[in-house]
């Protein structure tokens, strides 16, 4: 059995406000850099992945990520309206959106890096060398089961979708055999 936890310590909840006391400062941070005219809290990781390897479709990069892909979404949109990256359609698949660095997002680069360094030399400033280690995995895996359940959540509203849709054919077929009221009276 789980130790009994109090409310406002629990995973979640502190799990949410590490977040918004993260986004403030990460906020503030920007602006001091001169760079809140650009990014935004949100937008770090799917810069880094793409200065990592630019290129990339939404889809491979929300894997790798683990963001939903309407996340990203809306992440590229403001990316875009930014400067920061353009989206064209793949060759060998339509469907498919790659991303490709613009030179303003290519040049944030070097700002970018120092600043990731910065902000995790803070985080861990209380933290051992190990603590920072575990405080990683805990939160790697953490992500990984919040992805995971928004999957599986996803997958089966998909199905649930799909057999209301399915249960309406087969209700409006029916209906449609059946002869109507005013067919029946005009015979």
């Amino acid at each position: 059995m789980a130790d009994v936890v109090d409310d406002l310590d629990q995973i979640g909840f502190l799990l949410g406000r590490a977040y918004y006391s993260y986004v403030g400062l990460l906020q503030q941070w920007l602006e001091s850099a001169g760079l809140a005219g650009h990014l935004k809290p949100g937008m770090g990781s799917l810069l880094v992945a793409l200065f990592r390897e630019d290129g990339r479709t939404i889809t491979e990069i929300a894997d790798e990520l683990q963001l939903a892909k309407s996340t990203m979404t809306g992440m590229v949109a403001r990316m875009r309206e930014a400067g920061l990256v353009t989206t064209e359609a793949d060759v060998n698949d339509g469907r498919a959106q790659r991303l490709q660095l613009t030179p303003l997002g290519k040049s944030l680069k070097p700002k970018c890096r120092k600043m990731a360094g910065e902000m995790e030399q803070l985080l861990g400033r209380q933290l051992t060398p190990a603590a920072q280690q575990q405080f990683r995995a805990a939160l790697a895996t953490v992500t990984r089961t919040i992805a995971d359940e928004l999957q599986a959540n996803g997958n089966a509203t998909i199905r649930t979708k799909q057999r209301q849709s399915q249960r309406a054919r087969v209700i409006h077929a029916r209906l449609k055999q059946r002869p109507s009221k005013h067919s029946e009276k005009t015979r």
